[in-house]
Parts: structure tokens; C-alpha cells; sequence
């Protein structure tokens, strides 16, 4: 259960400073804005008043996984609750699992809210003379499962959103995944934009 007694700002200044040390601030209007609108989301989401999932884009660094994990942190006992994977770890398992038992772990059979962090890397492996992108299969299956049963996966993402860039050089979601699957990223999820520049030292 969420401290009720806590206000939003103080269970995030709390577990974000536990976490990440006195470097953790929310002095940043646009920044504590975003942690804001994702905190209430998740309140909503565990009183089961949401219908969609939410996908974070922003640049490198600017803390979009960190937002995320001390969400996972404060949400971890209540109806919100969500599995975590990153991109990198679905590239490993991809040499260790088949595509099936992959999709089983994080798809279909998950039960469960998903968020799936930093999309956007190529996970493309080859079975049988065919190359398959694990997250493109994973995200359909999370896509069926949306629609029937109602389960959200969040997403991260270094990516545009926008059906075509200003730059052709800059890749994109739809450059990645192609239209089908970025039409049912934009069905299932709504957007949180972070902005600024890389956190990171």
C-alpha cells in the first residue's frame, strides 16, 4: 500500500533520494511536473480508473528510467505494480531462450503491467533463415493482451513518436518498428515527453 499520508512529492523525494542520494532533486519545474502527472497516473492505475499505458520518450539521460524505477518502488505492493525488462536483457535471453519462450515470459502469459525500458535498440534474431524482432513480437502480444484483458505495458524510449522525422537520418519509432506497430504503441499508451539535457555526469 501507498503512504496515503505522504503527498505525491514527498514519497517521490523519499524514495528518489534513497535511491540515487542527494543528487535526486525535483528543483526543476518541467521535472517535477512530469513526476507529478506519472505519480497520479499510477494512483489512478491502482484504482483501476486508466485505460492506457504510458510511453516516456525523451534524450539520453535525462532520467526517464529513474522516474520509473522509483515508481516500480513506491507502486510495488498496490494494483500498479509492473515487471520490468530492458531492451539489452531481451537481446541477452535472445541467446539463451527461443523467440516462443520469450514472448511466453513477457507477453501473452504475463499477467501482469509491463514496462519495457529503452525500445529502440536493434533485438533482431534469426531463427530458421528468418530475422525476428523480439520487442516488435512482444509488443503485439501485449497489444492483444491490452485489448482483451486489459493489462498496460509502459514504454521508454530515446526515439521520436512523430510518423516522420525533419531529419531523415534520425531514426524514429516508425523507422524502427514500422507503422503497424507504432499505430498500436499510440493506441495503448499515453505520452510523457521529458526535455532537457543528459543528467548524467
Amino acid at each position: 500500500m501507498v503512504n496515503e499520508l505522504k503527498t505525491g512529492k514527498d514519497l517521490v523525494m523519499e524514495f528518489g533520494t534513497s535511491m540515487y542520494g542527494e543528487v535526486f532533486s525535483l528543483h526543476d519545474k518541467n521535472v517535477s511536473e512530469i513526476y507529478k502527472s506519472t505519480y497520479n497516473y499510477f494512483v489512478k492505475r491502482s484504482k483501476g480508473k486508466v485505460k492506457k499505458g504510458l510511453l516516456v520518450i525523451g534524450g539520453l539521460g535525462v532520467g526517464k528510467s529513474a522516474m520509473m524505477k522509483i515508481m516500480q518502488r513506491i507502486f510495488k505492493d498496490t494494483d500498479s505494480r509492473f515487471r520490468w525488462v530492458n531492451s539489452y536483457d531481451l537481446k541477452d535471453l535472445s541467446e539463451l531462450y527461443t523467440v516462443s519462450q520469450i514472448k511466453e515470459m513477457y507477453g501473452y502469459d504475463l499477467k501482469m503491467d509491463l514496462y519495457i525500458d529503452d525500445i529502440g535498440i536493434a533485438v533482431d534474431v534469426k531463427r530458421y533463415g528468418n530475422t525476428v524482432n523480439i520487442i516488435t513480437e512482444i509488443l503485439m502480444e501485449r497489444y492483444d493482451l491490452f485489448i482483451n484483458s486489459g493489462f498496460k505495458t509502459h514504454i521508454s524510449s530515446n526515439l521520436l513518436t512523430a510518423i516522420v522525422s525533419d531529419n531523415n537520418s534520425v531514426p524514429t519509432l516508425k523507422s524502427v518498428y514500422g507503422a503497424r506497430i507504432l499505430d498500436r504503441i499510440k493506441e495503448m499508451t499515453d505520452v510523457i515527453k521529458f526535455k532537457g539535457d543528459s543528467q548524467r555526469k
